[in-house]
């Protein structure tokens, strides 16, 4: 198993691609400290991670609250002893006009999707420079690199956690510490459907991705948390600052 002996910490873990991510890494060997603001969504993944026999604990965290974020930490250390593996993914999604986005909305975007990845490295980055290894990797978007209607704000997040990777890339290999990021397309997550549930709306934002995309589909979280993976083992020890785009050929129209 690629992750035998690891310890990872994942935010975003109640659901979506965090927690099909910690699922994979735990089916992998690694032992998981899974982070999110969801306590029931946690408990749902850490059951399905030991259910099939891996490790896991659950602290409930709000990436964008610096004390919670150093708490949580703190006690992930305390409970491995080590963090080799940090891979952030809690993130929200506001769909508005930018005339129609308001400062709460443009606040919260930041501080959780730009914010959250800036706490939670600030403070495991210290612990992998010790330990003279480690692996982080950010989730990004693939429009860190498009413009889209009504979405200013959250490419701008994006956009802004991909330039964050690289500086802090550079600033981390010299300690033996690789830092990287995923860039999804359109994921079958719950940001994507944002609470939708009428069927026929829903076969609609199916069809528009089919016309936008060249795969004609959604990605799946296998297929991301396969990405992470990747950049989170030592098959990509190698690879420093990188950008993987996972998008189903979006960003090469």
């Amino acid at each position: 198993m690629r992750m035998q002996n690891k310890c990872a910490v994942i935010t975003g873990a109640a659901s979506g691609i965090g927690a099909r991510a910690a699922v994979r890494l735990a089916a992998e060997g690694a032992k998981c400290f899974l982070m999110d603001v969801n306590a029931e969504g946690l408990d749902a993944t850490k059951k399905q991670i030991e259910q099939a026999g891996g490790s896991a604990v659950a602290c409930a965290c709000d990436v964008s609250d610096e004390e919670a974020v150093r708490a949580a930490i703190e006690q992930a250390a305390a409970v491995f002893s080590r963090i080799d593996i940090l891979v952030n993914v809690a993130g929200v999604q506001v769909t508005k006009l930018l005339t129609d986005t308001t400062k709460g909305d443009y606040d919260r975007m930041m501080d959780i999707n730009v914010g959250g990845t800036f706490l939670t490295m600030r403070y495991v980055l210290p612990l992998m420079k010790a330990q003279g290894s480690g692996a982080i990797v950010n989730c990004a978007s693939e429009l860190a690199f498009v413009g889209y209607h009504e979405l200013a704000v959250y490419t701008a997040t994006k956009g802004a956690m991909v330039s964050l990777t690289r500086s802090v890339a550079l600033e981390a290999i010299p300690f033996g510490v690789r830092v990287n990021c995923v860039c999804p397309g359109a994921t079958d997550t719950p940001i994507f459907w944002e609470g939708e549930t009428d069927p026929d709306k829903r076969r609609k934002l199916l069809d528009q991705v089919a016309v936008e995309k060249p795969i004609g589909r959604l990605i799946t979280t296998d297929e991301v948390a396969n990405g992470i993976l990747f950049l989170a083992s030592d098959e990509a020890s190698g690879v420093v600052g990188a950008s993987l785009i996972i998008d189903g050929g979006f960003t090469a129209q």
